[in-house]
């Protein structure tokens, strides 16, 4: 199974890793650089190609009208291989490298499962 850091995150909160989940993943930009990691989202088409992942169910990225330098990517996965198989994907690598120095921190995960 994966190691990645995230893998391993989403892990620890999955009652059963076969079954599907999502994530909110909070990102903020640096002061003023919402503009740079709004184009650097769109420059990867990081959304259209994990929307073509057979294991992506939804996955959708949207900037704060409030607060321009906020962002959320919402992602529901089939199961954690699916999560895995995404985050050794060429356009994942892509988008890392182009926000890396725009962020102001790194992104706060959320982990929903299914209430049942």
């Amino acid at each position: 199974m994966n190691n990645h850091p995230v893998v391993v995150l989403v892990r620890g909160k999955l009652a059963d890793t076969s079954c599907p989940f999502t994530i909110i993943a909070d990102l903020e930009a640096q002061t003023g650089r919402g503009d740079d990691v709004a184009a650097a989202i769109k420059q990867t088409r990081v959304v259209e190609l994990t929307r073509s992942e057979p294991g992506c169910v939804v996955y959708d990225i949207g900037r704060d009208a409030d607060a321009p330098d906020r962002f959320v990517a919402y992602e529901c996965w089939r199961d954690l291989a699916a999560l895995g198989e995404h985050l050794i994907t060429p356009h994942f690598a892509a988008v890392g490298g182009a926000l890396g120095g725009l962020l102001a921190r790194a992104p706060v995960l959320r982990i929903l499962t299914p209430p049942h």
